[in-house]
């Protein structure tokens, strides 16, 4: 197979006799193998055993998603004190749906869904159902009457193991409740997506360990073609692995958080990176007893020459992993303490117990060397770096610029349902939330308000209604809802408009009315004035009547008085001239009467009822005393004082000639003392004498015609009265009525609640939701329009707080707190610490790799590019992801994706640079050229296997059901290749050699001679290769 060739170890790497630490660590693990096996293997049992196991761990310490002090968290934690409730972030949204339509019979399921889960008292916290609070029924059923949505609150912090237990007892409780009904139910929500989460992380652990042992496998077999020492890094491992899971474990019970996530991760990071170390460990191994070495010999020098680069790429590794306790998402400084000890486990594992396994197999011949079969090509590629390394260079960088560019592309997910595989059913319910409800109706945020004064005043209620004004008024906010907007409008009776339209409305009834009785108004005012004008009239004549009658009597008296009460009329001389006089006065007596009598029943009945009816005649004393005067001559009409006269009349009209002197005086006596008695029963006194009679019926007749003109006049003003507040109140009406229907904005409307409001039944339900008890603790839920995922959202929390606050100067919440809660508020917190993080996680990573690698090569320049190659080749390998996942298969990546991805590439990245660079310098007493074609000859084959081996690791990931493992894996893995096949290859050497003695400075490397090698003990031709 081409030209034979032997391998030595470098020259600066001595034999058997080695000094330091690792010297020492080989003597003991030479000497005693079995001791060092067995220590290990106890300190792994005992570990576990001690410690409970992690899966049982992550889920009594889980990693809460952002730190304590987080704004969202401090406010949702306040908002939980001040009501009395549940952590708001733990809901159960419960989806029940019926395609065909809801039925009564679907309906007594529902109630008996929140019956059985309001008795689970030690499970739920609360509910939100439309049986206890009716109108919570236009938010809580679909537009299409297909779906209902229950949320529920789980007793517990999300993630807890109360909380965890609670929630599939509540999810059992559902599916058992619908059963054999027509109705579907779906479980989603936070509680129901981690529940799902925990569920699919922990059956997923067993296949990706599976897949990663299997991968492993396959790689080791390629390497080793040897099953024998394929087997012993896989039982280091294993080992290993356990006694990280038990350091891990011991740290949690300390309070360490632990997800399942960090499980799989360290699971990973242990099989990639252990088996790196053993590969290192035993090329090193075999390189030895190739140079002739025992096998103990062998075990030794291996582990002095190369348990410091395991060491030193260890301790880079986890120092960098280290470095994530200054950030503050959990997601980040919990994953990087644990994957920090796993690696200390696995280097310590690396360094004594597969030293101790090495010893045992080789004394056997068991780990023999193969023949290599890749020497050649190493040695082909080492040369054709060095005799063009600025073309290798070139190319190395386009391909890298090209693949790093496409990073700049990437959209970052937020939206942790995308994550889990859509038969899940938590994104089940999201599914049929989305097909009947607006997906952010059912992920509200809230705006809290913390004052030191009670909030339940008309001010202060008022000030909070502008505030959610201003709010509402947002660009893409669907609706605020509160204590003074329950539906998301105001309250509409607590509007100015509509209260300003409760008084307009009578007071323009009352105007129409008015208007609508003008004629009526009218006729009393013309019957008034007729009352008054006809009694004028019989006044006047009446005046006349009762002087002639007057004389007339005066006259008979007097010829009674002369001639003889016996003597008759006729026989006086012009006999017939006075009685056709006394005919005429009676006849004029009579008409006036009469039309008197017809004036009364035509028109003082409506004019005394309109007077008796008026308020305003009420309130007015000589309205009052003209209504009296004009009763008093409607009492004359009724009891017949109209008539006695119109009586009188007849009876001049109806005297004879042959009546006597005497009989006609009496009988016009007589009727005239009945006119005085029935004038003193309206008010008149009179005398007792006949002329005085006459004289009091006169003034009787003259006072009820003054009386008559009074309460005309009094009529008159008061319809005046009446028609001119008609007018105000139809102009009243008018104004208040347009302001009803033109002041609806709630800018023009106003805002106020009277304080006997505050008292009622309804306002205290309302209360009881949106304020706390003792009043000093209001909550606006505010609905977005934007997907409440997207960074659109996350953007709009920024501006609600924004305009929230702004509503509180000069007004009854200046001393007041105002902050929000919610899924999307948590959301931007997660985003704005990820940044920061991610800037302390470049900072520090960078800073840490470059420092250890300036202390460990004592230089300055190779560090800088070594530095420079990592973190371009973490861009290509994200580049990778980003075409992959979001333009291929419409993924974005998950937000905590190049955080994780970028420490641990670096990390290992600096590993193998570290490896490759140090290698280069032992080998190059003669030269950088010589020394790069040395060590691409020597180390290409066992950083391809590295590299094949911890790409191998992260395989193991793409079986994962959660879409964040799958694409951390993937690229880390595609990171791994890089550095494999291209970086460490071709980019690091060609920059290598082109940078020349320059690569230490400021030190000067004077490198020892080779010395001369060893024969070995056994003859073995190899293939020009590494292991």
């Amino acid at each position: 197979m081409g030209r034979m060739a032997r391998r030595t170890p470098p020259a600066t790497e001595t034999a058997a006799e080695g000094n330091g630490v690792f010297g020492w660590i080989g003597r003991v693990v030479v000497r005693s193998p079995w001791l060092v096996i067995g220590v290990w293997i106890a300190m792994a049992v005992t570990l576990t055993m001690i410690f409970p196991p992690l899966a049982v761990l992550a889920q009594k310490t889980p990693a809460a998603v952002l730190p304590a002090d987080a704004p969202s968290v401090v406010s949702q934690k306040e908002m939980t004190e001040a009501f009395n409730e549940a952590s708001s972030d733990n809901i159960l949204l419960v989806v029940l749906t019926n395609e065909k339509g809801f039925t009564q019979a679907d309906e007594t399921v529902y109630r008996d869904l929140v019956n059985n889960l309001r008795a689970q008292t030690e499970d739920v916290a609360a509910l939100q159902d439309f049986i206890s609070v009716p109108p919570l029924r236009e938010i809580l059923v679909s537009k299409d009457r297909k779906a209902w949505l229950l949320p529920v609150n789980i007793v517990g912090d999300i993630g807890t193991p109360k909380a965890s237990l609670a929630t599939k007892r509540a999810i059992e409780t559902v599916r058992k409740t619908v059963a054999g009904t027509e109705v579907t139910a779906f479980t989603t929500g936070p509680a129901g997506t981690f529940n799902d989460v925990q569920d699919i992380g922990e059956r997923d652990r067993i296949t990706i360990e599976v897949a990663t042992v299997v991968a492993l496998l396959s790689i080791l077999l390629m390497v080793y073609r040897n099953p024998l020492t394929m087997v012993l890094p896989l039982i280091t491992i294993g080992v290993s692995l356990l006694a990280a899971q038990g350091v891990v474990a011991g740290l949690g019970t300390l309070g360490l958080s632990v997800s399942m996530q960090t499980i799989v991760l360290m699971t990973a990071m242990m099989a990639g990176a252990g088996t790196d170390y053993a590969v290192f460990l035993i090329s090193r191994y075999h390189d030895y007893l190739r140079g002739g070495d025992s096998s103990d010999d062998a075990v030794r020098n291996a582990l002095t020459s190369v348990g410091k680069v395991i060491t030193a790429s260890a301790a880079t590794v986890a120092v960098t992993f280290l470095g994530m306790l200054f950030t503050s998402l959990t997601v980040f400084y919990t994953v990087g303490v644990a994957l920090a000890a796993a690696i200390a486990v696995g280097c310590l594992g690396a360094v004594t117990f597969l030293p101790a396994l090495l010893v045992l197999a080789g004394r056997r011949g068991w780990v023999k060397p193969r023949r290599d079969l890749t020497t050649r090509f190493w040695r082909r590629s080492g040369i054709r770096i060095v005799r063009r390394p600025a073309a290798n260079l070139l190319a190395s960088l386009a391909i890298l610029v090209i693949l790093a560019s496409t990073a700049a592309l990437a959209d970052y997910n937020y939206d942790d349902r995308k994550s889990l595989p859509a038969s899940s059913e938590s994104i089940r319910g999201y599914d049929a939330i989305s097909a009947h409800f607006p997906l952010n109706a059912s992920l509200p945020q809230y705006i809290l308000i913390k004052s030191p004064n009670d909030l339940r005043t008309p001010k202060a209620l008022a000030d909070m209604e502008q505030m959610a004004q201003r709010v509402s008024q947002l660009a893409d906010i669907d609706l605020v809802r509160g204590i003074t907007r329950p539906t998301g409008e105001s309250l509409e009776q607590a509007r100015l408009s509509f209260q300003a339209g409760a008084i307009g409305s009578p007071l323009n009834q009352a105007a129409d009315l008015i208007t609508g009785n003008t004629g009526n108004l009218n006729l009393l005012v013309y019957g008034a004035d007729q009352v008054a004008d006809v009694l004028g009239a019989v006044r006047g004549q009446f005046g006349q009547v009762l002087g002639t009658v007057n004389v007339l009597v005066q006259v008979l008296d007097q010829m009674e008085n002369q001639f003889g009460g016996n003597k008759t009329l006729g026989e006086f001389d012009n006999a017939e001239d006075l009685i056709g006089s006394i005919h005429g006065l009676g006849g004029s007596l009579g008409t006036n009467a009469g039309d008197a009598i017809a004036t009364f029943d035509q028109n003082v009945d409506p004019v005394l009822n309109a007077l008796n009816a008026s308020p305003i005649c009420n309130a007015d004393p000589s309205c009052v005393a003209s209504r009296d005067e004009l009763q008093r001559a409607a009492n004359a009409r009724n009891d017949g004082t109209l008539d006695l006269i119109a009586e009188l009349g007849r009876e001049l009209q109806g005297v004879q000639p042959d009546q006597t002197l005497g009989a006609t005086t009496n009988t016009l006596r007589g009727t005239l003392t009945a006119i005085d008695q029935a004038l003193q029963s309206a008010g008149v006194s009179s005398p007792s004498v006949l002329r005085a009679q006459l004289a009091q019926l006169e003034f009787g007749v003259n006072t009820l015609a003054d009386a008559s003109r009074k309460v005309a006049d009094g009529v008159q003003l008061l319809v005046d009265q009446t028609k001119r507040l008609g007018v105000g109140l139809d102009q009243a009406s008018a104004f208040l009525l347009s302001m009803k229907r033109e002041a609806t904005t709630p800018a023009m409307a106003g805002f106020y609640i009277p304080a006997q409001i505050l008292t009622g039944e309804e306002f205290r339900k309302a209360a009881s939701i949106f304020i706390s008890a003792d009043g000093r603790t209001a909550r606006y839920m505010v609905q977005t329009k934007l997907n409440p995922f997207s960074e659109g959202a996350m953007d709009q929390v920024k501006a609600v707080t924004t305009a929230a606050r702004s509503a509180q100067p000069n007004t009854t919440l200046a001393d007041a707190t105002i902050s929000m809660t919610g899924f999307t508020v948590t959301l931007a917190d997660t985003r704005d610490y990820y940044k920061h993080d991610l800037r302390i996680i470049l900072t520090a990573t960078i800073l840490v790799v470059f420092v250890i690698l300036v202390i460990l090569l004592r230089a300055l320049v190779a560090p800088l590019y070594l530095i420079l190659s990592v973190i371009i080749s973490y861009l290509s390998a994200l580049g990778i992801g980003v075409v992959l996942f979001q333009f291929i298969l419409d993924q974005p990546l998950h937000w905590s994706v190049p955080g994780l991805t970028f420490i641990i590439l670096v990390a290992v990245g600096a590993d193998y640079n570290l490896l490759l660079i140090s290698r280069i310098r032992d080998e190059s007493p003669h030269g950088i050229r010589s020394g790069v074609i040395r060590t691409v000859t020597q180390t290409g084959g066992v950083i391809t296997a590295a590299g094949l081996i911890f790409a191998a690791s992260m395989i193991g990931l793409q079986f994962s059901s959660i879409s964040t493992l799958v694409q951390i894996g993937f690229i880390i893995a595609a990171g791994i290749l890089l550095d494999t096949f291209l970086v460490r290859t071709v980019t690091v050497p060609a920059t290598a050699v082109l940078v020349g003695k320059a690569n230490w400075w400021p030190s000067k490397w004077d490198p020892a001679p080779i010395a001369p090698r060893k024969k070995p003990a056994t003859s073995e031709p190899v293939a020009a290769g590494t292991t």
